[in-house]
């Protein structure tokens, strides 16, 4: 697919993001201390901190390094990289309040099927000794489908059929998948039916979920089960229509680099997150304004 050039990209995510910013619900939140403003710009900073995300760019220092020159060109009050930081960390949730927005525009909470999943999100070596980490809430697990062992969390997304991201929560590593199903998806006031793989068998779960919150969740059985031949049938489409939260889960690790963010602290973790989620809500967003297909993240990457 044809990609869209640097200058489209940079002005249709600081419009998107000006614009979002003077909603007074978001803009009530940008309280500043008395002084003069500063020379950057709310608007500007979540601007490069979402492009940073989506050309794919782990580390701020190779991301300056490279880019800031080319950078100046549309935001002359280019801060030092220290600065940035500390203005994007700080805005990590206005970065969100974004996200929400544009989901609550494009009716996406008013979905009634969603689709969860689970990422891996490392955070220090394995063997590292945990007491000289900020993570202190993360955990030891492993993923099954990388083969992988690691200290760190876990991001739980739920997906709906458009491939926007409704909802996500970060979890210890630790605690097996089944357990962060409540709190994903049981706030979700139109959810009916939500799609799970073997990790969120859990009978008593589903069970709680339809009597208490009026949610369907299915999931197939585990291989070690005996399953009927409609059972069969059903996990054969179930692994069908699951493709596509694999398929975002996959853009996350691979072109958002969900596992190697190289944030050093929880506070930056967070702000890494907040900006891949909604960067990826963005994409959909800015591929539907020209008639692309929602999910080509690839070929915005300029």
């Amino acid at each position: 697919m044809e990609t869209i050039d640097k200058n489209t990209i940079l002005s249709t995510i600081f419009t998107i993001v000006d614009d979002a910013l003077k909603v007074p619900k978001i803009a009530f939140h940008l309280h500043r201390f008395s002084g003069p403003q500063p020379d950057m710009s709310d608007s500007e900073v979540i601007t490069v901190a979402l492009y940073e995300e989506l050309i794919g760019e782990p580390r701020e220092d190779h991301f300056y390094r490279l880019h800031a020159q080319s950078l100046r060109a549309y935001f002359p009050k280019l801060l030092e990289r220290s600065r940035y930081n500390r203005r994007k960390r700080d805005l990590w949730k206005i970065i969100l309040a974004i996200r929400i927005g544009f989901l609550v525009l494009r009716k996406a909470y008013a979905e009634e099927i969603g689709i969860i999943d689970s990422a891996p999100v490392p955070v220090v070596a394995y063997k590292r000794d945990k007491r000289a980490t900020d993570f202190t809430s993360g955990g030891y697990g492993k993923c099954s489908s990388k083969a992988m062992r690691y200290f760190g969390y876990k991001l739980h997304t739920v997906v709906t059929l458009c491939g926007n991201i409704l909802d996500f929560i970060l979890s210890p590593a630790s605690p097996h998948d089944s357990q962060a199903v409540e709190e994903l998806i049981g706030a979700q006031e139109s959810l009916l039916y939500t799609l799970g793989d073997k990790a969120y068998w859990a009978p008593t779960i589903m069970q709680y979920l339809q009597e208490q919150r009026g949610i369907i969740l299915l999931a197939s059985k585990k291989d070690n089960q005996k399953q009927t031949d409609e059972e069969r049938r059903f996990s054969k489409q179930h692994n069908t229509i699951r493709l596509l939260v694999e398929t975002i889960n996959a853009q996350l690790q691979e072109h958002f680099h969900l596992s190697k963010h190289y944030a050093k602290s929880t506070w930056g973790l967070m702000t890494r997150i907040a900006a891949k989620v909604t960067m990826h809500t963005l994409a959909t967003v800015i591929n539907q304004l020209y008639g692309r297909s929602p999910l080509a993240l690839a070929s915005l990457a300029v």
